[in-house]
């Protein structure tokens, strides 16, 4: 009885599971996409629209200022406007997507294909895919739809994202100073910043609706915050202790000066070079415990000067996720001009802004 029951389970998958695109397919996918993905100063760039393109950070082979129109070192792209007609590629949107979709990188021989499997759900976490695509491109699904741009590995960067990038000339995220966190659907604040513009919001506060609408998942009501309008009013209706409240949230923003990668690299030789000690956490003044906390900070040193406190912890350097001291070491290593820190301090997360040029 059990090998007939699991014989219905695997047939019953196999006739809802999407079928594997053929090579017909795939070829189709290709014609029909290919204008939309183009070669632009020696890299591959994406139609975002008619006008504009994204093309994704190359450390060994970065634009010149001249070249693009900003710089996202969240996202790690670059928007350029070649200056002739492009055709933008219909963007899906990830709330009509499916499980059982299938996704691949662009390419004429379109042979490494697999599904999402992963949303993220804060700023610097990209979503995640099933399977390592190998290489940078437009990232498009069975559907002839693009769904993201595909780093090389197994992560993207979304639709919902793109589509943020676009909005403005310069680099803006919202902001309210509040942390959330979700339980069985419910979204509640975990945290508050008492600076932050949110500051009337309390922790164990039940999110009930912004602006209107129920947000449903941590995803949901981040990105509420996250890709509001510069200057917009979010207004929050709560539960606290069985009573219901309104608070009117004025948006502050997350800004980064646009990063010139072209003119520092070229200004390094005029810089005074120093020989840097071999662990990045002497040069910069700091000592960690295991759980990457600050222990302690050198009077006068860089940590100082950046205000870091013992007690602060490093959460993600550049969108990298930090779990050993070895790490920090390892990626501060190579790491040159602006680099951009994560750091939680009671709960709270804010960016740190290091110039490895000054080391």
């Amino acid at each position: 009885m059990r090998k007939i029951l699991a014989a219905i389970l695997v047939v019953g998958a196999i006739l809802h599971a999407a079928p594997e695109p053929t090579i017909a397919d795939r070829t189709a996918i290709y014609d029909k996409m290919r204008e939309s993905q183009f070669n632009y100063k020696d890299q591959t760039a994406i139609s975002l629209n008619g006008e504009y393109a994204a093309v994704v950070y190359d450390k060994a082979n970065p634009l010149n200022k001249k070249d693009y129109i900003k710089f996202d070192p969240y996202l790690g792209l670059y928007l350029v406007r070649p200056g002739f007609s492009l055709r933008g590629a219909f963007m899906l949107d990830e709330l009509d997507s499916k499980q059982d979709m299938w996704v691949m990188t662009l390419q004429e021989n379109i042979t490494n294909m697999g599904h999402i499997k992963s949303f993220g759900s804060e700023l610097g976490q990209f979503d995640e895919l099933s399977f390592k695509t190998g290489k940078v491109g437009m990232l498009v699904c069975d559907c002839a739809s693009m769904v993201g741009i595909s780093l090389g590995d197994d992560k993207f960067i979304p639709n919902r994202y793109l589509k943020h990038f676009l909005r403005y000339d310069d680099v803006y995220y919202g902001d309210i100073g509040v942390k959330f966190s979700e339980d069985n659907a419910t979204i509640k604040v975990q945290s508050v910043n008492p600076f932050g513009s949110g500051k009337e919001l309390k922790s164990s506060d039940i999110v009930v609706s912004v602006n209107g609408k129920t947000p449903k998942s941590l995803r949901e009501i981040n990105e509420m915050v996250l890709f509001a309008d510069k200057g917009s009013v979010l207004k929050f209706e709560i539960k606290r202790d069985g009573k219901l409240l309104s608070y009117d949230v004025k948006m502050a923003n997350i800004t980064v000066k646009n990063l010139d990668i072209k003119a520092a690299e070229s200004n390094k030789t005029a810089i005074k070079k120093t020989q840097l000690k071999p662990k990045f956490s002497s040069e910069f003044g700091a000592s960690f415990n295991k759980s990457l906390v600050i222990t302690s900070i050198k009077a006068n040193s860089k940590a100082a000067k950046l205000g870091l406190k013992p007690g602060d912890k490093i959460m993600q350097i550049d969108g990298v996720a930090i779990k050993s001291i070895s790490k920090i070491d390892e990626l501060m290593k190579n790491k040159s001009g602006l680099v951009y820190i994560l750091v939680s301090r009671d709960d709270f997360q804010f960016f740190v802004r290091v110039n490895r040029w000054v080391f």
